[in-house]
């Protein structure tokens, strides 16, 4: 068996090479397939995922975004990844037509034929919302995954009437087990897929998907759970930064500060002989950042206004685009 049902934009031989591979192992006769994680919070590790599971995550995904035989999807992340690998995976069992894209920070850039359904990392969804809007508008459903959406980034989806939904997942999990709708302000809510039930210890996510045999998977993101099949979240207990005995989130912080900069930033916090740890900013570039103090503490507690702020040329990213924190924060170590 094979899957023809393809277009290539991206006419290179080495990604037309990476998705007939891909085809041909999935059509192989054996049960899994190999992949590696994306490394945003460690090293990326080679695993294996069964094949069965895999056909399971892609008929909720299917089924939750009302995709149909005939539909068209664009693949414009990494084949060698479990975000790239489930998109075709979701062509094949759904009788999708799949457009081959670049993998770039606009891939909707050369894309000249409509589409039905696109997944994107935030970079890629915010480059479509400033560079092609009129094409991402005509997308019937996307999803965009990988990393948290900032606060300037819910707000411009507002303002453009754009319909996309934020998605939550691990290596675990295959794929996404929860969707939030981008820019509702009426829901900020993660909706779990069919077959998916949530608890919490400490504030932390437990996921329940017996149909893929997980039973109590314990995760480090913070959440507060609306009931057993919703939650909002809240960040990433392993990210926290402890200052002067305050607990602080990095991702809410960047949220704010999402309003005020522009190039690419992080927030991390450092050894301080007086707070344990302090918070500092990372910018990407060499261009100068100011900050307004005064602006900042009407929505920050003082102990989250960066303390320092420092350059680096080039964050460590995964190969999806998502800012590696734990790699970067290596790189400002070592300079």
């Amino acid at each position: 068996m094979t899957f023809d049902r393809l277009t290539f934009i991206d006419t290179s031989p080495e990604r037309k090479t990476e998705v007939q591979n891909f085809i041909e192992d999935w059509y192989a006769n054996k049960d899994v397939i190999t992949t590696k994680t994306s490394g945003s919070t460690g090293e990326a590790k080679i695993i294996s995922l069964e094949k069965s599971k895999m056909i399971i995550s892609t008929k909720k995904t299917l089924s939750f975004l009302g995709l149909k035989k005939g539909d068209t999807a664009l693949l414009c992340l990494p084949i060698n990844t479990i975000a790239g690998k489930m998109m075709i995976v979701r062509a094949i069992i759904g009788e999708l037509n799949l457009v081959i894209g670049s993998i770039d920070s606009n891939p909707l850039q050369r894309l000249n034929q409509s589409v039905d359904f696109v997944a994107m990392v935030p970079l890629q969804f915010q480059n479509s919302i400033d560079k092609n809007l009129s094409k991402l508008i005509s997308i019937k459903s996307i999803i965009v995954g990988g990393g948290p959406i900032s606060s300037k980034l819910e707000k411009q989806t507002i303002s453009s009437n754009v319909k996309a939904f934020q998605t939550y997942g691990m290596t675990e999990t295959i794929s996404h087990i929860a969707l939030r709708e981008i820019g509702n302000k009426k829901d900020l809510l993660y909706h779990a897929l069919d077959g998916v039930s949530f608890s919490e210890k400490n504030e932390q996510l437990i996921i329940h998907y017996s149909e893929i045999g997980l039973e109590g998977l314990q995760t480090t993101d913070l959440v507060k759970l609306s009931n057993s099949t919703s939650f909002e979240w809240l960040g990433r207990a392993d990210f926290i930064i402890n200052t002067g005995g305050i607990k602080l989130n990095p991702e809410e912080i960047e949220s704010v500060l999402s309003e005020y900069i522009t190039l690419p930033f992080m927030i991390a916090g450092i050894q301080d002989d007086k707070l344990g740890e302090k918070v500092i900013l990372l910018i990407e570039g060499n261009e100068t950042v100011v900050l307004d103090e005064i602006a900042l503490q009407e929505k920050l507690n003082k102990f989250a206004i960066p303390k320092s702020i420092y350059y680096l040329p080039a964050f460590s990213r995964t190969e999806s685009g998502k800012i590696n924190r734990i790699e970067t924060l290596k790189l400002l170590q070592t300079n």
